[in-house]
């Protein structure tokens, strides 16, 4: 699959990107840990599958996913993210393959995975049926989608709302991270894909 990405939609991507490497994402990812062990356990992944961790941050998916002996990829917009990620695992010695990656233009094959996750992610690209269409795209039939987002009317959902006046104006067509975490507009990104959503 071919997805052409313009010079708005880079600039944007540089401007995330920045934003996220700025950070002290390390303590973010510590306060987040525990809801990629939940993911694993409520997916139940197993060892010899193959699982992808789309919008990985510093691997609260990835990492658990690999303690259960799965083969594991994890993938993020921000390289510095990665790098958190990788230096966590190898204190553990857990052989993650760390790639730098658009969620909304997946460098993987069709159907290449029996699992593909997200833990407050994804909900961050900001075109929402791309990075859907993606996830979709890489799971085998048959396969797993588990995501953990922020939702609209949570303390995360209130405070972004807050914000709102304040943040730059989002490009055309982009969609508030939060929506991630409505039910109805999950069903509705993945359609007739999507066995059930909650």
């Amino acid at each position: 699959m071919t997805i052409s990405i313009n010079t708005s939609d880079r600039d944007l991507k540089a401007r995330h990107r920045a934003l996220w490497a700025s950070g002290d994402y390390p303590a973010v990812a510590d306060v987040i840990a525990p809801l990629g062990t939940r993911l694993v356990e409520a997916l139940a992944i197993a060892s010899g599958e193959t699982v992808l961790d789309v919008a990985a941050g510093a691997g609260n998916v990835a990492i658990p996913a690999a303690r259960t002996g799965a083969s594991v990829i994890a993938t993020d917009l921000t390289p510095e993210l990665l790098d958190t990620g990788r230096h966590l695992a190898a204190r553990e010695q857990l052989d993650i393959t760390w790639r730098t990656a658009d969620a909304e233009a997946l460098p993987m094959p069709d159907a290449a995975f029996d699992v593909v996750t997200s833990c407050v992610g994804v909900m961050f690209a900001p075109f929402h049926q791309r990075g859907a269409d993606e996830i979709t795209r890489a799971c085998r039939s048959g396969g797993r989608i588990g995501l953990i987002n922020w939702t609209p009317t949570g303390f995360i959902g209130e405070l972004f709302t807050t914000m709102k006046p304040y943040a730059p104006t989002p490009p055309p067509g982009a969609s508030a991270p939060v929506l991630w975490g409505d039910a109805d507009h999950v069903r509705k990104l993945f359609g007739d894909k999507l066995a059930h959503a909650e």
